[in-house]
């Protein structure tokens, strides 16, 4: 048997692919933002990086390639999205121990934004290690459920499945935040959560005991765990979670954290 390997995984709502108008005249984008948010990750000893919103529009996969080199990570991926161009980025870090076997990205319905699944080998583990990035819909309970139903598609597979799911964990409510408008009350609706934990998607940040808000940090909007990593993988193998800080006023979201020290 080999010795337990560690892999640190995490995802990332850029809110607009990390980009801001730049206020001189004939500019382009200003990516400053993008910056900061890169050099977070790139603190956190990262080994497997899902993004939504990477909308970096033509140049999409020249800037997914920049960002794995500064981050030190030799393999990229750009999935594009059937909404708005809200693209799913995904980054590995190869080593002797975990390597790229295939990537499939998945775009037709109930996907609204894809599911991009990139099969990983790792060393002495029978099995690939599948990880998932997504980014659920928007605006519609009905199509977030059936997402989550497809996904659980995947649960007889070693996965770790990280999202902006748009919607609560299990037993979230939304606390004193006076009258709720339709939507607003909608991202409640748990059934997703639900599904993919009757499939054995465990929630890892429930399972570690952090509730800290991955949106509505600020105080202007509804503050829940819309961002989180489920993974089919045992339990006693999540050694780390944790919600980034640090970041807080570069997106609307959080950057979410985990460590999985994976046996044979």
């Amino acid at each position: 048997m080999g010795a337990p390997r560690t892999i640190r995984v995490a995802t990332y709502n850029l809110f607009q692919g990390g980009l801001d108008r730049d206020p001189g005249p004939g500019q382009g984008k200003d990516d400053s933002r993008l910056q900061e948010q890169v050099a977070i990750l790139g603190s956190l000893g990262l080994d497997l990086i899902g993004l939504q919103e990477a909308q970096w529009g033509i140049g999409g996969w020249d800037r997914a390639r920049e960002i794995a080199r500064r981050l030190g990570m030799s393999y990229c991926f750009v999935g594009p999205s059937n909404f708005y161009n809200f693209d799913l980025a995904v980054f590995v870090r190869e080593s002797d121990d975990v390597t790229v076997a295939g990537t499939e990205h998945l775009l037709g319905p109930p996907w609204v934004h894809g599911l991009t699944n990139v099969k990983l080998e790792v060393a002495g583990r029978p099995e690939p290690l599948h990880f998932l990035v997504g980014h659920s819909a928007p605006s519609s309970p009905t199509t977030r459920l059936a997402e989550a139903e497809m996904a659980t598609v995947h649960r007889h597979l070693d996965a770790i499945y990280v999202a902006d799911f748009n919607a609560a964990a299990i037993g979230e409510e939304p606390g004193a935040t006076g009258t709720l408008s339709h939507k607003a009350a909608q991202k409640f609706d748990t059934r997703p959560a639900e599904e993919l934990g009757a499939a054995g998607f465990h929630d890892v940040g429930a399972h570690w005991g952090d509730s800290t808000p991955t949106v509505g940090y600020t105080g202007r909007g509804l503050a829940y765990r819309c961002d989180r990593i489920h993974t089919t993988l045992p339990t006693e193998w999540i050694t780390g979670y944790g919600v980034v800080l640090e970041g807080d006023g570069l997106s609307d979201h959080r950057a979410v954290w985990a460590e999985f020290t994976v046996g044979d």
